[in-house]
């Protein structure tokens, strides 16, 4: 990955946080400090979120990154939230289990097709409203 694509990623990071803070009132702040199978950012308690910032999003590259997502989150025991934005797109797009809201839906799957999409206000909504199963 070079220097330049590593940059972007962080400014998504950082942009998401932001984000993140304003909607939800946490303390969302990107981990500076990644390791493999770390979550980009922290301060969304029971959350693994992973942050995808990218020229492109076809549907492949969305299953990919749900796929690493659910990896990282089953890895420390939380629901795993995909955060991805292409250029030129305004809004985030977040993907999350639908075995959070759905008893028929697994809880934790690494397959796109057992997931809701939204945006993040919908995202927001469900959690506060719904919360888990």
């Amino acid at each position: 990955m070079g220097a330049a694509s590593r940059d972007k990623g962080k400014r998504g990071e950082r942009e998401l946080a932001e984000f993140l803070r304003g909607l939800t009132g946490s303390d969302v702040r990107r981990r500076v400090r990644q390791h493999d199978g770390d979550s980009d950012l922290e301060g969304l308690p029971g959350w693994c979120v992973e942050c995808k910032r990218h020229a492109t999003a076809a549907p492949a590259d969305v299953a990919r990154w749900w796929r690493q997502t659910a990896a990282q989150a089953h890895r420390v025991g939380a629901w795993p939230l995909l955060a991805w934005r292409a250029d030129r797109m305004r809004d985030w797009v977040f993907v999350w289990p639908a075995g959070l809201h759905c008893t028929d839906a697994p809880p934790q799957s690494g397959h796109v097709a057992d997931t809701l999409a939204a945006d993040p206000l919908t995202w927001w909504r469900m959690v506060r409203q719904l919360g888990p199963r």
